[in-house]
């Protein structure tokens, strides 16, 4: 039971850091819309239409820019800047994350028919 209090509290704790530092980005007006697209090929191997897999908000590297430096300072200062610059490099996985997803279904016909 113990466990499960501080479990509890822990993932309590963690939300309302996790509301904050949304509402610290929100205030500053760093977030922006985005879209996650897949490109598929035809059989002739061209490019087939584009889809929208997701869309979700991100931080905008033009408005980070953008701030005037005490803000960066502020930011760097709070250890929001290094969370800020994590939350941009995961953005870079999501290329990654598309063909690994698409590679393990083309494998899984494959594997059914086999």
């Amino acid at each position: 039971v113990n466990n499960a209090m501080e479990f509890c509290n822990n993932f309590e704790q963690e939300r309302l850091r996790t509301e904050s530092f949304v509402k610290l980005l929100t205030d500053l007006d760093l977030f922006e819309v985005r879209e996650a697209n897949f490109t598929p090929r035809n059989a002739d191997g061209s490019a087939a239409p584009a889809q929208k897999l997701a869309e979700y908000f991100a931080v905008s590297e033009d408005k980070l820019k953008a701030l005037p430096a005490e803000k960066l300072v502020e930011l760097r200062d709070n250890g929001a800047l290094g969370q800020i610059y994590a939350h941009l490099v995961s953005l870079l996985g999501w290329d990654r994350l598309i063909a690994v997803a698409l590679q393990r279904a083309n494998q899984a016909p494959a594997a059914a028919n086999a």
